[in-house]
């Protein structure tokens, strides 16, 4: 879908203002082929280059184009954000945007120090939940507790950890956009597939003693992108074989939440609603931020003249800052949503993004936390049926109690029980 710039006039000033970038992407389009989308990227190692860590996020106009999957460069990382018991690599790679233009990706890889097994290393592609869309909220710049996403990155590691414990490689993606030139696809489902398998790819790359079988981990944000992942990888990256996903917590039904969320509005009982809605207000501006990367969406149409003041927010802070009572914490639906407003450029955005009706070979594990509130469990159960209905492979489980984050941990044994079956452990 082409993206309208006019409707994003404004909102992305900090990274337009980069030198070359608005001249770069039109350029970089004209470069690419159709051989880029199938060439496989080869198992060659990559050295690591030198370079400090905030240039490493800048690429030069002349690295990025290239084969999807493959890597521009890598550095080792010591300390945050590394995992314990293993090489880390701090890497770019190349990946395809929405628009067809290449664009560079960073992202993290852990691959256990120590003898890989026959057929290689088990590769997890861990999705991540959100962040934001700022690039400082990419989690590979995750080096201290000063990290505005720290609380939750730094606990996603240490499941992570686990999961190299029990001797699997472990990539992370931060997403096309988080951290580096352009914009982030928030819940663009195809765009997030892209940057979660182009990974799996350049993770070869850098390391030929990861395997060719892997399978997609995604939480919350992720859990979507590990949905789609399992829907559309093999034909994204043939070279590779898809085992399955496991989406925890998946953002699903968000244009139908946002519906309620503006129809409770409108109807003055916004307060009642809110549990119903998964907290939808403070993650608002960067679903906004989202859909304009692939369709004109004015928030002038729907926003209240407060909530359109607060927008800008979303490019310079994490979600933890967005929750603050000073931030968009501080709102509610009566406060963000005219009453007479006009918002189904973005839930037709979210609707097409939904997981919900899509269509895969390869086995789903779902995993839910009964008590969360950031993605209710009522329209996790929902997609489940609906896919189950229609005779998509998923299994479901539940966690009594447990919340949106409790569930990374509650879930482990299960999904690694569940993992190890795939890759026959």
């Amino acid at each position: 879908m082409p993206e309208n710039e006019s409707a994003r006039t404004g909102q992305r000033s900090r990274r337009a203002s980069r030198p070359g970038i608005r001249r770069l992407f039109p350029l970089l389009a004209a470069t690419v082929t159709g051989s880029i989308l199938a060439t496989p990227a080869t198992s060659t190692p990559v050295r690591p280059e030198e370079t400090t860590l905030a240039s490493f996020y800048e690429p030069a106009a002349d690295r990025i184009p290239g084969t999807h999957g493959s890597v521009i460069q890598i550095r080792p990382l010591t300390g945050d954000p590394a995992l314990a018991g293993a090489r880390n690599y701090l890497l770019m790679y190349r990946s395809i945007d929405m628009r067809g233009n290449p664009v560079a990706v960073t992202g993290t890889l852990a691959v256990p120090d120590s003898t890989p097994p026959p057929g290689g290393w088990p590769l997890i592609s861990w999705a991540h939940g959100t962040t934001g869309v700022a690039d400082a909220c990419a989690p590979s710049q995750d080096t201290s507790p000063d990290f505005p996403a720290h609380d939750y990155t730094s606990m996603v590691r240490r499941v992570q950890e686990r999961w190299v414990a029990a001797g699997y490689a472990v990539a992370q993606t931060d997403y096309q956009g988080l951290g580096t030139p352009g914009p982030h696809g928030y819940l663009i489902g195809t765009a997030e597939q892209r940057a979660v398998t182009d990974m799996a790819r350049a993770a070869r790359q850098i390391d030929p003693d990861i395997g060719t079988r892997w399978v997609a981990v995604g939480h919350s944000q992720g859990g979507q992108a590990a949905v789609f992942t399992d829907a559309e990888a093999q034909q994204w990256a043939p070279d590779l074989q898809l085992l399955g996903a496991v989406a925890l917590a998946p953002a699903s039904h968000q244009g139908i939440g946002l519906q309620a969320s503006q129809l409770a509005s409108t109807a003055g009982v916004a307060g009642p609603l809110a549990p119903l809605t998964g907290g939808a207000v403070s993650f608002l501006p960067l679903i906004i931020r989202g859909a304009q990367t692939v369709a004109e969406v004015d928030p002038v149409r729907f926003l209240t003249p407060r909530a359109q003041s607060m927008l800008d927010e979303a490019d310079d802070r994490c979600i933890g800052q967005l929750r603050q009572p000073d931030s968009w914490g501080g709102l509610n639906a009566d406060d963000v949503f005219r009453r007479d407003g006009d918002a189904a450029a973005l839930i037709r955005v979210l609707n097409e993004n939904d997981p919900t009706a899509l269509s895969f070979t390869q086995p789903l594990l779902v995993l839910q936390g009964r008590a969360d509130t950031t993605v209710p469990a009522p329209g996790t159960e929902a997609m489940v049926v609906r896919q189950r209905a229609s005779g998509q492979p998923v299994q479901y489980h539940a966690y009594a109690g447990v919340d949106h984050r409790g569930v990374l941990d509650a879930s482990f044994d299960d999904a690694l029980d569940w993992v190890n079956r795939r890759f026959g452990r």
